[in-house]
């Protein structure tokens, strides 16, 4: 087996990552122009590809930006079942992805979304005030937004009593 450690990069916590940044999350929409709107409307985000697929069917494939140097891209399935609404961090099966989160290193953030959200009826779970918040996109996705206040993200702790790898030595 081939050592992995001349291809990580250490991160601002110190922790070796095998990636430099993430790039983009790919998901599913039957919708893209409800899609669009949200992520235009609501959050802020630019269009930064939009194209067509080259294959028959033609299905409509855009990035939108999330973060910098992240977006979001989305393939266009108007046939494709949404799955219902679920809260995050909560026990659900049938789902493989539960929430994205994203991180703002400015104190009033959240509670200026909250307000964002709140004006454009889009619904706010898990809200705690100047520490997170939690919302859907139009195809429920789940979308948090945490302040960090700097620095190192509070990683590592390992802490739980029966881990499934084997512990860094203290």
């Amino acid at each position: 087996m081939t050592s992995t450690s001349n291809l990580s990069l250490p991160d601002r916590d110190g922790l070796n990552s095998p990636f430099g940044m993430l790039h983009h999350v790919a998901m599913v929409t039957n919708d893209m122009e409800k899609t669009v709107a949200f992520y235009r409307n609501v959050l802020g985000s630019e269009i930064a590809l939009a194209h067509r697929m080259s294959r028959p069917e033609a299905e409509r494939h855009y990035f939108i930006t999330v973060a910098p140097n992240t977006v979001f891209a989305f393939f266009e399935f108007p046939d494709a079942e949404q799955p219902e609404f679920m809260e995050a961090t909560i026990p659900k099966s049938g789902r493989a992805l539960d929430h994205i989160c994203f991180f703002t290193d400015d104190e009033g953030a959240i509670d200026r979304w909250k307000a964002h959200l709140d004006n454009h009826n889009v619904p706010v779970h898990g809200y705690s005030p100047g520490k997170n918040i939690f919302f859907p996109d139009p195809n429920n996705i789940i979308i948090q937004l945490t302040y960090n206040a700097g620095g190192p993200m509070g990683f590592p702790v390992h802490d739980d009593p029966d881990p499934a790898y084997e512990p860094p030595k203290s």
